[in-house]
């Protein structure tokens, strides 16, 4: 979901997770350098230096130099780690200078700006009240923003494999003092040989992420893939497989090389452009700070959106829509609100990337628009005529297209015994309901039966669960008074179409003269020939394009909403009707042709009307 337009698509399952209290926010250098403008790891080498007055031929200098020119050149970063330059500055400075420097190199000004550490702090607090909030920084930005939380620095850290302690701020690398003299404690890790003894030797940081990944789930902000902390701190993981981690990272380029660093370090990058000093990150977090400050008020204010109707809105408004229903409890709080029936639309893929209608209804001035200009979703596969330029016809969903009504991982948590088939017993003859989520959409669709669009929607399915049907038939005798005329109609063809659907209780040729050459021309063969041959109305969706609501100016007939026509299958050409039987077979067909002889009837005075 996009929380702005062209702002990073965040995974469903990483706000899910969040709003479950299971994410870790990791945060490095470039959140103290978005808003409070602190240095960058490469920065802060480069005020060390000029600060010690390293002489510019050191060993750590030349490395300096060459790594920046290198980065800027190429646009890569991390060739050259910049944990090797302060191990070479420890071969001319004592470490106790270096580390005392950095200190000071890292005092902010009375006024720094802390909003940045502030909205972290927000994303990070649980809904149970509880901070979960890493920093590899050195800086006390983050405590100054909140001085009431608990604090962590090695050599103690949360015991998350005795308890579950992780509630405050965990300083990993060490941090400053209160007036930014010295290290406060252990020193900071800063050079190769402090990350070897933090990661390797000692090991306790590596340790306590492992504990940390397989708890949580991790996001990291402020980062590059190549920056010495997600090297060490990834290094470890990536000689234990493990499927179920999951790790994101907020990436300040949408470059796929970039991309690519991270997806060969297991941790999925969440890309967003960097332009306007990273401003589509920061309004994206205060939007989820927001939604996770009062996720009730959000629900309210998506819903107010909602009921605007799919046409309204933008892709990534509708997106946060779909995001909304993709969760048993947004199902539950959209079904009640009743939005407009038309956001079948977005929630069937097969009708966003629809066919685009040539002929539209009689009683629309305007040209139809293509469905896919109208319900999509920002994160839906653009077709290709769209990418090219040429003009979109509409052709078949692609597989990974979102469908509010297909069942997702996060149903599968929810699944029960009521959900799954018995095999015997008085429950074995009846169908499983839908899992909880999807009920929720069922009973909305039934509350919104009356609106054209509902039936339109519903013509197109092949067949949909008679617990769906159910409820509607339950909404039209309970509210007759809702529906049109012509829409109750509507409804019951539809009904009988599908209880007689050729593709579901039909057989075909071949099953019915198995079943009489092995059982011969009992009374039950005869009855299963004569069905065979009986006539029924197809239905079929009027036009490709949903109708649009109608005013009190414009009469709603059935055929703007339904094909209807009458299908009169003929008698199976390689099944000979024995003598003995063909008197009741005449018969039984005789019956069947005055019935396709009255729907026919009926069919001609409904198209005139």
């Amino acid at each position: 979901m996009r929380f702005i337009e062209n702002g990073p698509l965040i995974p469903d399952e990483l706000l899910d997770a969040r709003d479950e209290g299971r994410v870790v926010f990791f945060c490095g250098s470039g959140v103290s350098r978005a808003k409070a403008r602190m240095p960058d790891f490469f920065g802060l080498a480069d005020d060390v230096v000029k600060e010690l007055k390293a002489d510019s031929n050191s060993d750590a200098c030349k490395v300096l130099d060459a790594a920046r020119k290198w980065s800027d050149d190429h646009d890569v970063t991390g060739l050259i780690p910049c944990d090797r330059v302060f191990a070479l500055l420890e071969r001319d400075f004592r470490l106790i200078d270096i580390q005392d420097t950095v200190a000071k190199c890292l005092c902010p000004s009375p006024d720094v700006d802390r909003s940045a550490h502030q909205l972290l702090l927000r994303l990070a607090k649980t809904p149970a009240g509880k901070t979960q909030l890493v920093t590899t920084n050195f800086d006390r930005l983050f405590e100054a923003t909140n001085n009431r939380l608990a604090i962590y620095q090695a050599p103690i850290l949360p015991q998350l494999h005795r308890y579950d302690d992780l509630d405050g701020i965990v300083y990993l690398h060490g941090r400053v003092n209160a007036d930014y003299t010295k290290s406060d404690g252990a020193v900071f890790v800063l050079s190769s040989s402090d990350f070897g003894h933090a990661y390797l030797a000692d090991g306790w940081a590596a340790e306590f992420f492992r504990e940390i990944v397989r708890n949580f789930v991790v996001v990291f902000v402020g980062y590059s893939a190549d920056d010495p902390p997600i090297n060490y701190l990834l290094e470890g993981l990536s000689r234990i497989p493990d499927s179920k981690r999951q790790l994101y990272a907020f990436q300040s380029n949408e470059k796929e090389e970039l991309l690519v660093r991270w997806h060969h370090k297991s941790v999925t990058p969440i890309a967003y452009s960097p332009d306007n000093q990273h401003s589509v990150l920061w309004e994206t977090l205060e939007q989820w700070a927001i939604r996770a400050d009062d996720p009730a008020k959000w629900t309210d204010s998506i819903l107010e959106m909602a009921d605007k109707g799919p046409r309204e809105l933008s892709p990534h408004q509708r997106g946060m829509v779909a995001h909304l229903v993709s969760s048993e409890e947004g199902a539950k709080a959209f079904s009640r609100a009743e939005p407009p029936a038309e956001w079948l639309c977005v929630f069937d893929p097969a009708c966003r990337y629809g066919k685009v209608d040539k002929t539209p209804l009689e009683f629309l001035d305007d040209p139809p628009l293509d469905p896919f200009s109208l319900y999509s979703l920002d994160d839906d596969p653009v077709p290709q005529s769209i990418e090219d330029e040429s003009p979109y016809s509409g052709g078949d969903a692609p597989k990974q297209a979102w469908d509010a009504f297909a069942t997702s991982l996060a149903d599968e948590k929810h699944l029960s015994l009521r959900n799954l088939a018995s095999v015997k017993g008085p429950d074995s003859a009846q169908i499983p309901p839908p899992l909880k989520r999807q009920e929720y959409l069922e009973f909305w669709v039934a509350q919104m039966a009356y609106e054209p669009v509902t039936l339109w929607w519903a013509a197109r399915q092949e067949m949909i669960h008679p617990g769906f049907q159910s409820h509607i038939e339950r909404q039209l005798r309970r509210n007759p008074e809702k529906y049109d005329p012509e829409i109750s109609q509507g409804w019951q063809y539809l009904f009988k179409f599908w209880k007689n659907n050729p593709g579901h209780t039909r057989r075909d040729q071949n099953d019915l003269k198995e079943d009489l050459e092995r059982d011969g021309w009992t009374g039950l063969g005869i009855q299963s020939y004569i069905d065979f041959c009986t006539p029924y109305v197809k239905v079929e969706p009027a036009t490709s394009t949903p109708p649009v609501p109608v005013d009190d100016s414009n009469i709603l007939k059935v055929s703007d909403l339904l094909k209807l026509s009458v299908e009169c299958p003929v008698p199976p050409d390689n099944v000979d009707v024995p003598d003995s039987a063909l008197k009741y077979v005449v018969q039984g067909l005789r019956i069947n042709l005055r019935i396709g002889h009255e729907l026919m009837q009926r069919g001609r005075r409904l198209s005139a009307i």
